[in-house]
């Protein structure tokens, strides 16, 4: 007998407790409902007072490394009600370690303690593991009245050895009652051991429903309402997502955020059922986006590209320089003329909205700046996406030009190029090369051997050095040479004959870099410091040589010659120098019969030249940082 009770002690302990609890339930109902003038000199409160009441033992016993599992308890009120949620529980249980602790459960004015003795673990010999599991969900809820058939269970051991038909089933579901039951699982191990599982089956009642109404369904930024109103006589309360209790059948429930929602709704037993508020239509953030305004050709075309990942977008309101040019669903809209601002308004379907200002990106037309330093030849080229830089000057000038490149914004260059090599024209890109990242390099003869045939070592100073230091390689540009920088193309045409020292006259002029920049259908020459302009008009023709602007030879003093002029019929001419040294030559009076309109940069300072493929047009006097990108 002994033996059994060992064997079965939790469940016994089970039984007795559920058959206590029930006992106290019938007598607190039977208390409740009893008509108080079958007795009116009694005192319910002299009767029945605060209690605790133990599931299990008084005293447990536990083996070192058990976990403490504990067996159950409730509170009973003065006036009869379950209220278990306040007993307070303290516990110095450790069944790491051998001793005696002390749980204590606390209710109001009531306190009574549980006894755990932790001993050690005896030995006991291997044997093998069993799985022990159930089919299907350990909780599982059914409506009353509905069939409830248990899902099973599996036993075995490493072995795979089937211990499923030792598998003992207590417990039963009424299926008519509302309640959660529960279904005991046990199974005794060959040395004695039983293993235990439980499933609850909560059988909800159906004497109990509620329906929900939300304020609107439509997107709001706004906060909505849920409404529910409860059906049943068997209700008691409603408790809300945020513990707020109503006892009224109808209630409202305030919802600022999208969420799923669970509203419990209890019946007069203290048993409850549950209510989903699945809320998505609540939208308070404004879209998103970013927003490109894009011209080229003469149009500038916005596009917005916009999200709202609550409520969608609904429409847009495109302004242009301050003016709606356009409303609508649409998220591209072009118009006839360049835009110096443009944003728009993006709305979503809650009703929030978002101002998004638009990137003014240009398709830039081509700038040629010509740097005013003096009489030497600094000029920087760009389209888009490309920049190349000729020359620069003397040593002196790396200062100047190198603050002009920085504000235009310019961080790359993409082709360095030396019409010739003299100091004067490309000492400077040491500067260049030491402020910018460049790509290649361009010069009509190798510098790394110019010294000992046409140079001066004044010439390669700082240039040479920085190009070995960096490890730059020189590109030698040669006539028929055509080279793709973006959307430009540059053309060699000169120097047809290159000229070699003769009686310590160093040849450089005459071996200037002469070639031909074409962006769309317009047309620039670039000379250096000399054109061999009889050599070319022998070896091209008039339709390569039909251009739109001439940057002039030497600052002015070179020679050209009538037949040269009349097939290039430049419509501008740029000249830099310090004076006017084509006052005195005839090429003068032939640029002006040919159309041109000269410029010098003594008189007329920074040059810029801008083409948008089309034709070209021309300004003085600039600043770089009007230009910056």
């Amino acid at each position: 007998m002994i033996e059994f009770y060992n064997k079965y002690k939790k469940i016994i302990y089970s039984i007795l407790g559920l058959l206590v609890l029930t006992s106290i339930i019938v007598i607190i109902v039977i208390s409740l409902n009893k008509n108080p003038n079958d007795n009116p000199t009694v005192d319910i409160n002299q009767i029945i007072e605060n209690r605790i009441v133990l599931f299990g033992d008084e005293k447990i016993q536990l083996k070192v490394g058990d976990k403490y599992v504990e067996p159950g308890y409730y509170a009973v009120s003065k006036e009869g009600k379950i209220d278990t949620s306040k007993v307070k529980v303290e516990s110095d249980v450790d069944t790491s370690k051998e001793g005696t602790y002390t749980i204590t459960y606390i209710y109001e004015d009531k306190e009574i303690s549980r006894t755990i003795e932790v001993i050690k673990e005896e030995e006991v010999p291997v044997k093998p593991n069993i799985t022990f599991k159930l089919k299907g969900d350990l909780k599982i809820e059914i409506n009353q009245g509905e069939s409830f058939t248990d899902p099973g269970y599996l036993a075995y051991d490493d072995n795979s050895n089937d211990y499923t038909n030792k598998v003992v089933v207590r417990g039963i579901v009424d299926v008519n009652t509302p309640g959660t039951y529960t279904i005991l699982y046990t199974l005794q191990e060959d040395d004695g051991n039983i293993l235990e599982l439980e499933r609850e089956v909560e059988v909800k009642s159906t004497y109990l429903d509620a329906t929900i109404t939300l304020s609107t369904t439509e997107y709001t930024k706004e906060d909505i309402s849920a409404t529910i109103k409860v059906e049943g006589d068997n209700f008691s309360y409603i408790r809300f997502p945020d513990n707020i209790i109503s006892e009224n059948k109808t209630s409202t429930y305030r919802i600022s955020k999208n969420g799923t929602y669970t509203i419990y709704i209890y019946d007069k037993n203290y048993q409850y059922i549950t209510k989903q508020i699945n809320v998505k239509n609540i939208d308070k953030e404004e879209p998103t986006g970013t927003c490109n305004a894009n011209f080229d050709k003469g149009n500038t075309t916005i596009k917005i590209t916009a999200s709202d990942s609550i409520s969608g977008i609904k429409n847009y309101e495109f302004y242009g320089d301050g003016k709606l040019i356009y409303n609508g669903n649409l998220s591209s809209y072009a118009v006839t003329n360049k835009l110096k601002e443009a944003y728009v308004n993006v709305y979503d379907k809650a009703g929030n909205s978002k101002k998004i200002s638009c990137n003014i990106e240009t398709s830039y037309d081509l700038e040629v700046h010509f740097i005013n330093v003096g009489r030497e030849d600094a000029i920087v080229i760009r389209d888009s996406t490309k920049t190349i830089f000729i020359d620069g000057g003397s040593y002196s000038k790396r200062n100047k030009i190198t603050t002009y490149l920085k504000n235009l914004g310019v961080t790359h260059v993409d082709a360095l190029i030396g019409s010739h090599l003299h100091y004067n024209h490309i000492q400077a890109q040491a500067a260049i090369l030491k402020n910018f990242t460049v790509d290649k390099i361009y010069y009509p003869q190798d510098l790394n051997t110019c010294y000992s045939t046409y140079c001066d070592k004044a010439d390669q100073k700082y240039i040479l050095s920085e190009i070995k230091k960096q490890k730059k390689d020189i590109t030698i540009m040669k006539v028929g040479d055509s080279i793709d920088i973006g959307d430009m193309n540059i053309y060699c045409i000169g120097p047809i004959k290159f000229q070699k020292r003769s009686q310590n006259i160093y040849r450089q002029n005459f071996n200037s870099l002469n070639f031909i920049l074409t962006y769309g259908d317009t047309k620039f020459m670039f000379t250096g410091d000399h054109v061999q302009s009889s050599n070319i008009l022998k070896k091209f023709d008039s339709s390569i040589l039909d251009i739109d602007v001439f940057k002039y030879p030497h600052h002015g003093n070179d020679s050209l010659g009538k037949k040269f002029v009349n097939a290039i019929t430049p419509k501008y001419v740029v000249v830099t120098n310090t004076k006017d040294e084509l006052a005195s030559r005839s090429e003068k009076s032939y640029l002006k019969n040919a159309g041109a309109s000269i410029y010098y940069s003594y008189k007329h300072g920074n040059i810029l030249v801008t083409s948008d493929g089309k034709s070209v047009s021309i300004k003085t006097n600039v600043k770089a940082v009007d230009y910056k990108r």
